[in-house]
């Protein structure tokens, strides 16, 4: 999507036409087969890819820990240029030209989105409630569709905004994004079901909108402190598989996209123009 840009906004009502464009785009995405299929785009994650180093299954050593930030931020935009190329095949009338990947602010919606919970479409199947995760290469076999237990966990509750807006006051990046790791894991361990477990938590749509209010946090840390705030030896790392180093993934803007609302007053960015994955999906 090259020299394009796109705005991500705040999950709203499963009937805005973004929010529609979205649940359109990701039900394509998941009839799939091939490398583009979101079946095997959320196995990256967990099972069977295994590529995120945010997981007990990796020994990690201090610099690949802070790989979490930008290696979720390369997922994200890698699942976000694969729905973009569904929406070209879906009918006019949905509008689906600008499909970007809604942010879950748990800060002010302590609960699952409405528009990710069963029956919020009036369809027989929302999609943002529930996809099939099948990996019969797992060990156990993995087949079943998604399952939540919102607020079951005990001890777990959900980041508060006083906790966020502390977390931005921190200058240094290993703190931050150890902190912010810290919140990521409470909302999983909240979800409960598929996202309480590493290997099938990619598989639940609502993932990606937690996973984007966790980007949109960095996001504005780096505006607050600078996008290139971040330890020089970690700039050249690859972030399989993706094709993209973490130097690639320090500006939004590059990328292609950009947060629609702030919860700081910040000056508006300067679109610039985004990297291309062509040839390096397959």
């Amino acid at each position: 999507m090259a020299g394009s840009m796109v705005y991500r906004l705040q999950v709203g009502d499963v009937r805005a036409p973004y929010m529609q464009a979205f649940a359109a785009a990701l039900a394509a995405a998941e009839r799939r087969l091939d490398r583009a299929s979101y079946n095997t785009i959320a196995g990256f994650h967990g099972a069977p890819g295994w590529y995120c180093w945010h997981h007990q299954r990796n020994p990690r050593t201090p610099e690949q820990a802070r790989l979490f930030l930008p290696w979720h931020r390369a997922y994200l935009w890698w699942l976000e240029q694969a729905l973009q190329d569904r929406a070209r095949d879906l009918p006019p009338a949905i509008g689906a030209t600008d499909i970007a990947l809604p942010w879950w602010d748990w800060t002010a919606v302590a609960n699952i989105p409405a528009a990710y919970r069963a029956g919020a479409t009036g369809r027989a199947r929302n999609p943002l409630a529930s996809t099939r995760a099948y990996v019969p290469t797992a060990r156990p076999p993995v087949d079943h569709w998604t399952t939540r237990a919102p607020g079951r966990a005990p001890f777990t509750r959900l980041p508060t905004r006083a906790q966020v807006a502390d977390l931005l006051e921190d200058s240094d990046f290993a703190s931050f994004s150890d902190r912010l790791e810290d919140f990521h894991d409470s909302v999983h361990v909240w979800v409960g079901g598929d996202m309480g477990t590493v290997s099938t938590a990619a598989f639940d749509p609502v993932f990606f909108a937690h996973h984007c209010m966790i980007d949109r946090l960095w996001y504005l840390w780096q505006v607050r402190w600078g996008i290139t705030r971040i330890p020089p030896s970690l700039l050249n790392l690859p972030l399989s598989p993706f094709g993209l180093t973490v130097r690639d993934t320090l500006s939004v803007q590059r990328l292609g996209y950009e947060y629609a609302t702030r919860s700081v007053g910040l000056p508006p960015s300067r679109p610039s123009r985004a990297p291309s994955r062509r040839g390096s999906r397959r």
